[in-house]
């Protein structure tokens, strides 16, 4: 995931120049203590709760569902593009680009957690990474 950021970026800077923004963060940078404090918050959601949903909720349940009517790799995919949609959508706040990157990782993370057997923690502790 780490070797790919930077890949992610160029991709997202074709299409949006305009770097990501970091407003909603400027009242963690008043004290060491908020600091810390939103690092955490954003591990445990981030690496945590945000794992749970899209992958351990959404993409399986989609997934599940196709696959009844298509074929499983066809299912896999049509999933791992919705979670990485909802993820898209859920991060607008960071501005468009890194929006992008955060939907391109998340293609990543749900190929992971596809190819490790849908083990959630193996994504979990990646995404923290």
């Amino acid at each position: 995931m780490l070797a790919y950021s930077p890949l992610a970026d160029k991709l997202a800077t074709c299409l949006v120049q305009k770097p990501p923004t970091l407003d909603a963060f400027r009242a963690l940078q008043q004290s060491r203590a908020k600091l810390v404090a939103g690092i955490v918050l954003a591990w445990v959601l981030g690496g945590f709760l945000e794992e749970l949903i899209l992958r351990g909720i959404i993409l399986q349940s989609i997934e599940a569902k196709l696959s009844a009517t298509v074929v499983r790799p066809l299912a896999i995919a049509i999933a791992i593009c919705a979670a990485a949609l909802l993820a898209f959508v859920l991060h607008p706040y960071q501005g468009l680009r890194a929006a992008l990157i955060i939907a391109q990782l998340s293609v990543l993370f749900g190929l992971l957690f596809v190819i490790s057997g849908h083990n959630l923690w193996s994504v979990i502790l990646c995404h923290g990474l």
